[in-house]
């Protein structure tokens, strides 16, 4: 299962989370979210950096891919399939081809699932959050009962409230084919921008404990 840790923001909370068996690190570049990321940072290989966006313009995107080294584009608004194709199209004039695209949907019943198979030929995943009031992520559980009639055609990270608590049931829904992985972000926070490593050690121990 791939694992990735959203709004990652102080470089000595990033340089430990750096040492934990994960296999995405997630930076928001929106300036109205407390997490906004400001600063490069240097991860081992292993981890690849996801750039979160919301409605964000096209060449500064690029110019976040080259300036950060983003590996993994989070597209967080209302970004349009043609919008993702226009992306791609500019990252491969950029030399920057083997960036991935996920494209964010906000879920709360399963009428919300209309529409995310029109992006299968814009983006290389999905990710599933929690519907709400606001943009971005709410900390608010997702209904993962809505997954099982689901048949995507792009692998799914799954977001939403997910907590130190919830490693068994999300091992769960990976072994039933219904998520690759999972996002994590306010669940393991002392304060936004801040993780923390211990309770994100033991969701990872008791995740592949459960795999």
């Amino acid at each position: 299962m791939k694992v990735k840790v959203c709004g990652m923001k102080h470089p000595e909370n990033i340089k430990a989370l750096a040492e934990s068996d994960i296999d995405y690190m997630g930076f928001i570049f929106y300036e109205k979210s407390p997490r906004f990321a400001e600063t490069p940072v240097r991860l081992p290989a292993r981890i690849q950096k996801v750039g979160v966006f919301v409605n964000e313009d096209i060449a500064v995107i690029v110019e976040k891919v080259n300036q950060f080294g983003l590996q993994v584009i989070q597209l967080h608004g209302d970004e349009t399939p043609d919008f993702c194709l226009e992306l791609r199209t500019a990252l491969d004039h950029a030399g920057q081809a083997e960036v991935s695209l996920w494209k964010v949907f906000s879920i709360k019943s399963a009428s919300d699932f209309k529409g995310v198979e029109a992006y299968c030929s814009a983006v290389d995943g999905y990710l599933l959050d929690t519907k709400g009031q606001y943009r971005g992520g709410t900390g608010e559980k997702f209904d993962w009962q809505l997954l099982e009639p689901q048949n995507f055609s792009r692998p799914v990270m799954l977001s939403g409230g997910i907590g130190p608590e919830d490693a068994e049931q999300v091992s769960q829904l990976y072994k039933d084919g219904l998520i690759a992985g999972v996002d994590v972000n306010s669940g393991f926070e002392e304060e936004p921008g801040l993780k923390n490593i211990n309770l994100i050690h033991e969701f990872l121990q008791n995740l592949r404990t459960n795999e």
